[in-house]
């Protein structure tokens, strides 16, 4: 899948901090007798990251995939007040100049084309409100009209709008024409991160690589005995804030990116009502549906973030509708949704013939 080589360019064809995707299986006993298994895992990003390896050797180090996530996070993390994404939030901010191949630039180009691609149910200018909601805050609350009315204002990810954007040869420039707008990747960044990841890994000869970073997963080649990656998709339990998980599905797959969002670990209750995290950055409000989690597989990870959470936000009925109406973007969907008090799921055609038995 090609990026956009430009700003505002429309795709002519295609692509919470919780692991809603697991692995499942690859011991020991899958190994070729030629190939080792090399494991590499640490923390980034306010979660953790898990990396598995089968060649002879292995041809990076776990410092330099560090490395690699702190320069990420010095631009995109919204939790770092060095960072770029911090520095651009602030209300003084006025522009940037940028490579056109910068993380951050990356991040404009790709939001772009996902924000045109969703009519706009996709955008990371929608920060202000979530901020405002205060999900997973000690300040959780539902917000005022007035005070919802004024952070809408700010939202809109739309050039001449809030920003103005210039693009010179390989270079941007970026200028804030609103003090308040704000820029939150989140529900794309991670994403991306993750294909980072796999591009450094592969770019030092490794062709059998998993790559798993906040429940975001990247597959390439396969395992021992050239058996596929098998993935788990996780039962949406409420309020699941701890580490067990109850596995709902399981595919084989390979060669591809794989992004789960969900509402069921993300809310609180207020007057008996309840507000899960998902928000539409149309109204700043939650769209009811019965869609439970949403999980994306494309050829990249950005892409599957991004879209996973564009159909938490737009419910079953839109997604399937948006999935029928665009049948060049190449990937696959896996929903569980709840109807009469059951867990129901919508399959892709491709998937079904990769589901598995998750015990085997």
């Amino acid at each position: 899948m090609s990026q956009p080589e430009s700003m505002f360019l429309r795709i002519r064809s295609l692509f919470f901090i919780s692991s809603f995707i697991s692995f499942i299986g690859c011991g020991d006993s899958d190994l070729r007798t030629d190939y080792k298994m090399f494991k590499v895992s640490g923390s980034a990003q306010g979660t953790s990251y898990s990396l598995q390896v089968f060649d002879t050797d292995l041809h990076f180090t776990q410092n330099e995939i560090d490395s690699l996530l702190d320069g990420f996070d010095g631009k995109l993390s919204t939790y770092l007040n060095t960072s770029l994404v911090s520095r651009f939030n602030q209300s003084s901010f006025t522009d940037t100049l940028l490579k056109k191949k910068d993380v951050f630039s990356q991040m404009l180009l790709l939001s772009d084309t996902v924000f045109h691609l969703t009519d706009g149910y996709f955008d990371p200018s929608i920060k202000p409100v979530i901020d405002l909601w205060g999900f997973g805050t000690d300040s959780e609350d539902v917000p005022s009209t007035i005070s919802l009315d004024s952070a809408m204002q700010l939202v809109g990810y739309t050039q001449g709008l809030h920003f103005d954007i210039e693009i010179v040869e390989d270079v941007i420039q970026f200028r804030k024409k609103t003090p308040g707008f704000q820029l939150d990747f989140n529900a794309i960044a991670q994403g991306y991160s993750v294909d980072l990841l796999m591009d450094f890994i592969k770019s030092r000869g490794h062709e059998n690589v998993y790559v798993e970073l906040g429940g975001e997963i990247k597959l390439s080649g396969a395992k021992g005995k050239g058996q596929k990656w098998k993935i788990g998709v996780e039962t949406p339990k409420e309020n699941n804030l701890s580490n067990e998980q109850v596995i709902h599905s399981a595919f084989s797959l390979s060669d591809c990116a794989i992004a789960t969002s969900g509402n069921y670990r993300k809310y609180f209750i207020s007057d008996g009502e309840l507000y899960a995290h998902t928000i539409n950055p149309k109204t700043g409000l939650q769209n009811r549906h019965q869609l439970l989690s949403a999980t994306v597989v494309s050829e990249s990870c950005a892409f599957s973030d991004a879209l996973a959470t564009y159909f938490m936000v737009v419910g079953l009925a839109e997604s399937k509708r948006f999935i029928e109406q665009n049948p060049d973007l190449n990937m696959d969907v896996y929903f569980i949704y709840s109807q009469d008090g059951k867990y129901k799921s919508y399959c892709s055609d491709d998937l079904i013939g990769v589901k598995e038995d998750y015990n085997s």
